[in-house]
């Protein structure tokens, strides 16, 4: 009976439900807005990058002295590398989608470049945090000099903004933090593979002062050899029980035996590792423990 009340009310009707259009919410219209505002400023950024790259490596020289260091030393690069970076960040405000892989690409070869070259980790933050300051800085002077009534608007993309500053931090701060762990790697293997030369005599008169360095020893000295055997931990205790305190010493470690290169206290050498008039040139072995 219910379902014949309902079928003779349909066909006396004889409409259909349709739904009623939604109208945008006052929300929904000032985030447009403020997407055109920030569009409007990002392509006047864009037009006048090598200017806004200016001001950045300015800033950098003035508050960074990694960077003044780096400037100094190759100051097209580090121009370059800014410009770069600037690019993709303005672009990605206005095409965040299409400009994020990009964009994410070039944070992290800036990340692994200079961890390569030994820029402090707290400069290369420091510079991104400044980059994105000036960015902003920008966008609100662009705004208040072409259409001042809009600058209001430009609060409801700030999140936007700022996340995306902070998103790149983390990119690049991963980018070198793995990078400078793979350096640490081979700056080790190189280190195992000079210290074995040497112990098995192997070494070439061209490799000592790459070994010197890589196993941090003077280059000119008298040494000494030690061999520890035994367990893991018996062998570490022995090893500190064989050398006198504060030795200088560069332990190889093997499967059964783990070998100290010593650099003898009394070896006659002035304090840069240079040898002195007196120096004896032939160091004696020494027995193993």
């Amino acid at each position: 009976m219910q379902h014949a009340v309902r079928s003779r009310a349909a066909i006396r009707t004889g409409l259909t439900p349709v739904p009623r259009p939604r109208t945008p919410s006052v929300a929904s219209l000032m985030d447009a807005d403020a997407l055109r505002v920030l569009h409007r400023a990002a392509r006047a950024l864009l037009d006048d990058l090598p200017d806004l790259t200016d001001r950045l490596v300015a800033l950098l020289r003035e508050q960074e002295p990694a960077y003044r260091t780096a400037l100094t030393k190759d100051p097209t690069a580090t121009w370059q590398e800014a410009h770069r970076s600037l690019r993709h960040s303005v672009t990605s405000l206005l095409d965040p989608r299409g400009a994020r892989d990009a964009a994410r690409r070039c944070s992290w070869r800036i990340g692994a470049a200079r961890a390569e070259q030994g820029l402090p980790l707290d400069a290369l933050l420091h510079a991104f945090r400044l980059g994105g300051s000036l960015v902003w800085q920008r966008l609100v002077e662009e705004t208040s000099r072409t259409a001042p009534e809009d600058v209001r608007l430009l609060v409801h993309v700030a999140a936007d903004v700022w996340n995306f500053v902070d998103e790149h931090c983390t990119l690049v701060a991963d980018a070198y933090r793995q990078t400078e762990w793979q350096l640490g790697r081979r700056r080790e293997n190189r280190a195992r593979l000079l210290a074995a030369g040497l112990l098995d005599g192997t070494s070439r008169i061209a490799d000592l002062p790459e070994a010197a360095q890589a196993l941090g020893l003077p280059e000119y000295g008298r040494y000494y050899v030690v061999a520890v055997t035994g367990a893991p931990p018996a062998r570490s205790d022995a090893a500190r029980a064989v050398l006198p305190p504060g030795a200088r010493v560069h332990w190889h470690a093997g499967t059964d035996v783990d070998y100290g290169i010593v650099l003898d206290g009394a070896d006659g050498t002035d304090d840069d590792g240079l040898p002195g008039p007196a120096g004896p040139e032939d160091a004696p072995d020494a027995p193993a423990a």
